[in-house]
């Protein structure tokens, strides 16, 4: 593991991860770690390959990176010796990776999505029901109401952050939306396990 940064990358890093200025930085495991809170962290910043990610304690432990590493560790795929269970799964390619919560499965759906046809992201930057869009490079640019960004945007990757008060049937038709961008077959090529007969013109 690289133990290496310019000063220019982690100011640029810093500043991607914390555009509120009210976070705190602890060094845990050899990795920097960001949150209001020091011991409940929001993100992490990972020396080795100069990324910033949602912190979580299981990812951080096996050195997971969500910027575009190989396939089996970018979707975090279940092995033999993975017990991870949760309410929340998706499959795309066959390949399933179960998540802990809504706002985890819609992120983890869309870095796979992004994955796999590289570009989605950015066509579906594009597109803005009613008062809010998913996926943007800038926080500000998700919500028409200022007082939402804050509380309800996160970094998706280096690069995108997303919008995670989402509903159940919203977060099904964002990821149906997104398979249909990338020009995967909702339910074969891309399966998940919510089920909703919302479309996005219904919010």
């Amino acid at each position: 593991m690289a133990n290496v940064m310019s000063t220019t990358k982690l100011a640029e890093l810093l500043t991607t991860s914390e555009p509120y200025k009210s976070m705190c930085i602890r060094i845990l495991n050899n990795q920097l770690v960001l949150g209001a809170d020091p011991f409940q962290p929001n993100y992490v910043i990972d020396f080795s390959d100069e990324s910033i990610r949602p912190y979580s304690s299981e990812n951080l432990a096996q050195n997971v990176s969500l910027s575009a590493p190989p396939v089996r560790e970018h979707y975090n795929i279940q092995t033999k010796g993975s017990r991870r269970s949760g309410k929340y799964w998706f499959e795309i390619n066959n390949r399933r990776e179960e998540c802990g919560s809504l706002k985890e499965l819609l992120a983890a759906g869309l870095r796979a999505i992004e994955h796999t046809r590289p570009g989605t992201l950015e066509k579906l930057s594009h597109i803005k029901p009613r008062s809010k869009r998913i996926v943007a490079r800038d926080p500000k640019q998700l919500f028409e109401k200022d007082h939402l960004v804050k509380p309800y945007s996160e970094p998706l990757d280096g690069e995108w952050w997303y919008g995670t008060n989402n509903s159940d049937p919203e977060t099904s038709s964002w990821l149906e939306r997104a398979c249909s961008l990338a020009e995967l077959k909702w339910n074969v090529d891309f399966k998940t396990s919510l089920t909703t007969s919302l479309t996005l013109s219904d919010f």
